[in-house]
């Protein structure tokens, strides 16, 4: 017997926030900037060169990682892919303050269907293309990860640059595998 969408849709999001649970803070049910995600976590990682002993840091500067999970019942199309899209655009103001201290801020925007995506939607995903820097990169730079998961298909598409994250995106299959179709 077959999964229904809604617990196929709500195994998933719990399989994403065990997940990230290794790596970031998680929070379920957030709204940010007016829009309600299901899943919102953040990691920050510090990186620094040290001389002769651990006390003497050279340098050191910040890594930051954001992943904003919206999941919805039904098919979405382009236009839908789209607002997502540019409501990841519109986080950068409030989640970046741009600084020497900060190297690199990424938004892994993923989008997530219990009935998949219009070929225009999937097209847009894959074109989509995001990446600004701050005083020519001394204050750091943003880059936007965008990553479809349709439940339906059970396949994932992604932004070039979500291709470097999407094995982690993986669709436990009802026999416990991992589907990794692309």
């Amino acid at each position: 017997m077959e999964e229904s969408t809604i617990d196929k849709l709500k195994a998933y999001l719990k399989v994403l926030e065990e997940r990230y649970k290794y790596y970031y803070e998680v929070e379920r049910d957030k709204e940010i900037s007016g829009l309600k995600v299901d899943i919102f976590a953040k990691s920050s990682i510090e990186h620094f060169r040290q001389v002769l002993t651990k006390s003497i840091k050279i340098d050191q500067h910040y890594t930051k990682e954001y992943a904003v999970v919206k999941a919805e019942k039904r098919f979405l199309d382009k236009n839908e892919v789209e607002e997502f899209s540019k409501y990841l655009k519109s986080l950068i103001n409030e989640l970046f303050t741009p600084s020497v201290d900060i190297m690199s801020t990424i938004i892994n925007g993923v989008l997530v269907s219990a009935s998949g995506f219009s070929e225009e939607a999937v097209s847009f995903a894959k074109k989509f293309k995001f990446s600004k820097s701050f005083l020519l990169g001394i204050k750091g730079w943003c880059d936007i990860r965008l990553i479809l998961v349709d439940l339906k298909e059970e396949k994932l598409y992604s932004n070039q640059k979500g291709k470097e994250v999407l094995s982690a995106y993986n669709i436990k299959s009802s026999s416990g595998g991992d589907k990794t179709k692309k």
